[in-house]
């Protein structure tokens, strides 16, 4: 399933229209999804005894679900297709493990190389490392898409057609410009995150790793994958002409 990109507008602002409206047109849908991994991640992290590597593997395969459900609900309505609930539920949860998979790479990637984007001057190349990793980490983040909407006979190769196709469409010199300022917004998050974890660990809140960074990945995983999925669309269109 791919969606039509011949009903999305040329201008990047137009792009950024069709996203929130797109999102917006199944947000009970998405945020309710995003609410059933805000309470499981709770449960798991704040109630249960701590346990750091799955509380991380947890919330990568709850963000892998609703990941995957946006990016075919996105997919669904640009192609004008009929899909109630059922129909995107049902088709997420068949890509469901591959686009966890890819996740799962996509959060190696991001953790292996954050202190070079993050982190002291020496690290960060004084920040020439910065910029170019980080668009690498966005021509990555295309392939979850990919996993999702696109069509595949056999499921066993579908991630590594993923990661392939998700960078070789991204990062062709046509879509550079526009990959970087998803790049940009998509490591926005980060930043974010890792500032508030520090405030709050600072000011010795509970729990402050859970409450620093899964409420906030609850509202924007669904808005930002939308978001994606209409750039990598657009990237697609662009790759042809």
């Amino acid at each position: 399933m791919i969606s039509d990109d011949n009903r999305l507008p040329k201008t990047v602002a137009g792009l950024f229209g069709v996203a929130g409206s797109l999102y917006a047109r199944r947000a009970p849908l998405y945020l309710t999804l995003a609410l059933i991994a805000f309470v499981v991640q709770f449960v798991v992290d704040v109630l249960l005894p701590k346990d750091e590597g799955l509380a991380v593997g947890l919330s990568i395969v709850l963000d892998g679900f609703l990941v995957a459900a946006v990016s075919i609900g996105v997919a669904f309505d640009l192609a004008a297709k009929p899909a109630d609930w059922s129909t995107v539920l049902l088709a997420a949860n068949e890509r469901w493990g591959v686009v966890t998979l890819v996740g799962l790479v996509y959060q190696f990637v991001v953790s292996s190389l954050a202190p070079n984007v993050i982190g002291d001057a020496e690290n960060t190349g004084y920040g020439f490392f910065s910029l170019p990793i980080v668009v690498f980490w966005g021509a990555i983040a295309l392939a979850q898409v990919v996993a999702a909407i696109e069509p595949a006979k056999r499921q066993l190769l579908l991630p590594l057609l993923a990661l392939g196709k998700g960078m070789a469409v991204g990062l062709r010199w046509t879509n550079i410009g526009r990959l970087v300022l998803l790049s940009l917004i998509l490591v926005l998050p980060l930043f974010v995150e890792e500032g508030v974890m520090e405030l709050l660990i600072g000011r010795h809140v509970a729990d402050a790793s859970f409450w620093g960074a899964v409420p906030f990945d609850a509202l924007i995983v669904g808005p930002l994958q939308a978001l994606t999925t209409v750039f990598y669309v657009d990237f697609l269109r662009k790759a042809r002409t």
